[in-house]
């Protein structure tokens, strides 16, 4: 009993320690883990130290033959890290998690699709995120081998620098699906398969839907004439726990996808659903590479007997520690391939230091194959681009713009930073990797909604419903946060440009007659005559605060009235300055 208190409290405190070193995050992070979690993580190489470790041992061999050394490795099963982050569905239809999958990506952008149940309805040291290998050396030395090249080339595998983490599915007869450098684990449901509004009288299907990775779809009412295999299999359920044991026969899934000339890759997986909408997920490797998925079946018999009381076939997977991926009835089988999708992604970085990015940020720049990005940007969050290329600079792009042509960019809605041949030019290089398939993510600073730097791609590039944008924390968030003021009041705030102000100073008017605070950003180049269009609305005594460089370290906030705003900010920055102006200042 003392060991096992022992025991609980170690395990406790690595825990915590695990989770008090991710919300720091004082370490670079290397891996993301996103999709259909509760708690989204960018974990360090040090936070995937902490938590519990398993030893595997791997034959680095592909199904090619090709050779790329034998190691023993320690890492974190994949369960400990979906663990952590609680993968969960939020009231998305079928309850289970049986019919997830997790993608897995690599810094190279390569990505093998793994089921859930093979990560968690197997012993953990099956499927491990590797972060140290010591590699098996041949005993005997090159005077033993006739062909020296022969021994250079196994020793260069061998003393080979492994990429971490590593992906290692242990009970994999091919490596192929053991990635490194991984950068993001993302958990999704390549089918949705909502409830029934009420569960069928009777669980039975009287044919089974086959449908293949082209559309087309298949039949079966019988089982096709292949070789029968037969299996004992254990029925514990997470529910009423042990059911009994069975025998139950019929043919491999594999061999029915073989007859069926369904091709499939390491991102290919196999989605089976029951009338009531029980749904179930085997991954293309999990079948074709693991001996375990060679004992999948679709069964007709059980005990010797035909299985016609719950339909026709029943999806039998014997190896796994709990049944819940069995399927009875099943009435649909559908393949699926989760590829990338060649996207273009707006991310907001967010207004200051990397503390302030979003979860979602993250997930999407795990997401991204290359990245346009300012020096700036590419400097301050370096640890999160993990060297990803950058295929472009917009603002290197533009070139030594006089101030005066860059604030002259912001009066119109057609302006831009860059001119139109830089403009043009810019569009092509990412148009073509978006034609080559590559994941393409736009950089911009704070909230890209508020006055971003990105408008010029939607001249140049697909329709606006095509882009994605991923929101982040604006300067005026940050700045409103430093003011420790509640600056709505008077129940109006208005952000604007100088430019606005200028053409339309009866808005100023308006907005002060109703004791609004208006925000100003792109002020800190024209701040005299900001300040002038606003003593022209707000009367002298009015508080006005300056905030610098908003959401940074750094950060500046300067507090006077609008009548000495001028005298207080002499030694202005001329950019990076936000603006407020309002009697809820006070």
């Amino acid at each position: 009993m003392r060991k096992l208190l022992i025991s609980a409290i170690v395990l406790a405190a690595t825990f915590c320690t695990a989770l008090a070193a991710i919300a720091s995050g004082p370490a670079a992070p290397v891996l993301t883990v996103s999709g259909l979690v509760k708690q989204p993580l960018r974990l360090s190489m040090a936070d995937l130290g902490r938590l519990p470790s398993v030893r595997v041992e791997l034959n680095d061999i592909k199904s090619d033959g090709s050779f790329h050394g034998c190691f023993r490795l320690q890492g974190v099963p994949l369960r400990e890290v979906l663990s952590l982050a609680q993968v969960g569905k939020e009231g998305r239809g079928f309850d289970r998690f049986t019919d997830l999958a997790v993608v897995v990506k690599n810094a190279q952008g390569q990505q093998v699709t793994l089921s859930w149940g093979e990560i968690f309805r197997h012993n953990p040291g099956q499927a491990v995120l590797a972060l140290t290998a010591q590699p098996v050396r041949p005993y005997k030395g090159p005077e033993a081998w006739s062909d020296p090249a022969a021994y250079r080339k196994l020793m260069a595998q061998i003393e080979r620098k492994v990429g971490f983490p590593k992906l290692v599915l242990a009970r994999d007869s091919a490596s192929d699906r053991s990635l490194e450098k991984v950068i993001s684990l993302r958990v999704v449901e390549p089918v949705h398969t909502p409830q029934p509004a009420a569960k069928p009288a009777k669980l039975y299907a009287p044919s089974l839907s086959v449908i293949g990775p082209n559309g087309k779809e298949h039949k079966l009412e019988k089982l096709p004439s292949l070789p029968r295999h037969s299996v004992l299999a254990n029925m514990v359920g997470p529910g009423r726990n042990y059911h009994g044991r069975g025998r139950f026969s019929g043919v491999t899934l594999a061999d029915l996808l073989t007859h069926l000339k369904f091709k499939g890759d390491n991102q290919s997986a196999v989605v089976i659903s029951a009338p009531d909408g029980y749904t179930s997920l085997i991954s293309w490797g999990e079948l074709f590479l693991s001996p375990q998925g060679r004992r999948i079946i679709l069964a007709d018999r059980m005990d010797g007997k035909p299985m016609d009381k719950q339909g026709r076939f029943a999806l039998v997977v014997p190896d796994d520690f709990l049944s819940d991926r069995w399927v009875l009835a099943p009435a649909k089988l559908q393949m699926v391939r989760l590829t990338p999708q060649a996207r273009l992604t707006v991310i907001g970085m967010g207004c200051g230091d990397s503390n302030l990015l979003t979860l979602e940020a993250i997930d999407a720049l795990a997401q991204a194959d290359v990245l346009v990005a300012p020096k700036d940007i590419q400097k301050r969050f370096a640890p999160y681009l993990l060297n990803k290329p950058v295929i472009l600079d917009p603002m290197a792009a533009a070139g030594k713009k006089p101030a005066k042509k860059q604030m002259q960019a912001h009066k119109d809605s057609t302006g831009r930073h860059m001119y139109e041949n830089q403009i043009a030019q810019a569009g092509k290089i990412i148009t073509d990797q978006l034609a080559q398939g590559k994941n393409v993510a736009v950089l911009d600073w704070g909230d890209p909604m508020v006055y971003g730097s990105w408008r010029w791609i939607k001249d140049v590039l697909p329709p606006m419903e095509q882009i994605r944008f991923v929101s982040g924390l604006s300067a005026f968030n940050a700045g409103s946060a430093a003011l420790g003021r509640d600056i709505a009041c008077n129940g109006a705030i208005a952000i604007t440009d100088p430019f606005t102000m200028f053409k339309r100073p009866e808005m100023l008017g308006s907005l002060a007659a109703k004791g609004a605070t208006v925000v100003v950003f792109m002020a800190m180049p024209r701040f005299p005559k900001v300040i002038e269009a606003l003593e022209a609305a707000y009367p002298p005594d009015t508080p006005a605060v300056v905030v610098y460089r908003a959401g940074m370290q750094n950060q500046k906030v300067v507090k006077s009235r609008l009548d000495q705003v001028l005298n207080q900010n002499k030694d202005r920055e001329h950019w990076l300055g936000v603006v407020y102006v309002g009697p809820c200042l006070r």
